[in-house]
């Protein structure tokens, strides 16, 4: 029993010297699909007012098989700034905030082009060491925000070709677990780039973790405070909490956001607009290099990678939907899509993802 206990407890200093992000994690658990969730969080704080519009109608037939069998909690479809479908999963309401997961890398892409727009990044080209000190790789401040940057963190498995999935690597022994943990802050003197990498796509939460370090450092502001100044508060959106680490400085740039996803849309909306004709979120060549990127046909088929969202073509013949379209996509199938062609914005939240091309035929049918 005796010699159980040493083997115990010299694992236990063994997991602490090698990954003490482990017993930090284990604390707060995995970040839950539903608010309120386990862990610290900072407000994203809403207009003073929100006036929520009058429920919309329930969709049916194909629309609603496909979302209760992917275990659907929310579906909302907007036109023209008119909510015009709404429907909910067991337990879910209107005012039920829901985990963003990587949805909220979206919103961090749009602030990075707003900080170029505001002279607060000189352009895309300017190296993240110049915001960022010594510690931060040699890359760009482009190369990270279309995810390109070749950066790889030891100890790390090799990259694969599976470049789509969500950190298919993640281990929690890994580097991302420790940022998830304990910041950015922590891995970046660590980093280093990849040169056979560089200049091609792969998804890695670390690019947005940094990019959301540098926008704190060149607006010398919170994360939360920004989003809710710039997007959140002109959108019309209610409070939302964004996931702090646990044991690190800020917000997880990259993911859990909890919001409601009637301000989704509202957000959604505010991005296809561009903001108010007054006072426009963005310069409209920023603006269409976010949104609708001059991209060749076939690209869009593939689903390309933008600047942290995702872009794609609705091109099936005898469909009334068509033409391209951008959207944020998060872990399991949460999506955000913006689709100027039918002037609408449709956010979907669920268990399980849902069929991207026939979720949006279905909700814009024929006749």
């Amino acid at each position: 029993m005796a010699v159980f206990l040493l083997l115990v407890l010299l694992a236990l200093v063994l997991t602490a010297w090698r990954a003490p992000q482990l017993f930090v994690l284990a604390g707060e658990g995995f970040p839950g699909p539903t608010w309120p969730a386990p862990g610290c969080y900072a407000t994203v704080q809403g207009a003073a007012i929100q006036k929520d519009p009058m429920p919309a109608q329930q969709p049916g037939g194909t629309v609603r098989k496909r979302f209760e069998a992917s275990g659907g909690r929310a579906l909302l479809m907007e036109r023209g700034g008119a909510l015009q479908a709404e429907i909910y999963g067991d337990g879910i309401t209107r005012d039920t905030r829901l985990n963003s997961y990587s949805l909220v890398k979206s919103l961090v892409g749009a602030l990075v082009l707003r900080a170029v727009a505001d002279g607060r990044i000189k352009s895309l080209d300017t190296r993240l060491r110049q915001i960022l000190g010594a510690d931060a790789p040699e890359v760009t401040v482009g190369e990270v925000l279309t995810m390109s940057s070749g950066l790889v963190m030891a100890p790390e498995p090799p990259k694969t070709e599976d470049t789509s999935a969500d950190d298919h690597s993640f281990s929690p022994f890994g580097p991302l677990a420790r940022i998830h943990a304990y910041g950015i802050e922590t891995v970046m003197p660590e980093m280093r780039v990849d040169r056979k990498l560089e200049g091609h796509f792969h998804y890695q939460s670390a690019n947005t973790a940094l990019l959301g370090l540098a926008l704190e450092r060149v607006y010398n502001q919170s994360l939360p405070d920004l989003l809710s100044s710039l997007i959140w508060k002109p959108a019309g959106a209610a409070d939302a909490h964004w996931r702090r680490y646990p044991a690190g400085q800020g917000v997880s740039a990259y993911c859990c956001l909890y919001a409601r996803p009637l301000d989704w849309i509202r957000v959604g909306r505010f991005l296809l607009d561009n903001g108010a004709p007054e006072k426009p979120f963005l310069p409209q060549v920023l603006w269409r290099d976010f949104l609708l990127p001059n991209l060749d046909v076939q690209v869009r088929r593939q689903g390309a990678y933008g600047d942290q969202l995702r872009h794609d073509v609705l091109d099936r013949p005898g469909e009334p939907a068509q033409g391209p379209f951008a959207y944020f996509m998060g872990l399991d199938g949460q999506m955000v899509y913006l689709l100027p062609n039918q002037d609408a914005v449709v956010v979907r939240f669920g268990e399980r993802v849902q069929l991207l091309h026939s979720t949006l035929y279905e909700l814009f049918p024929k006749g």
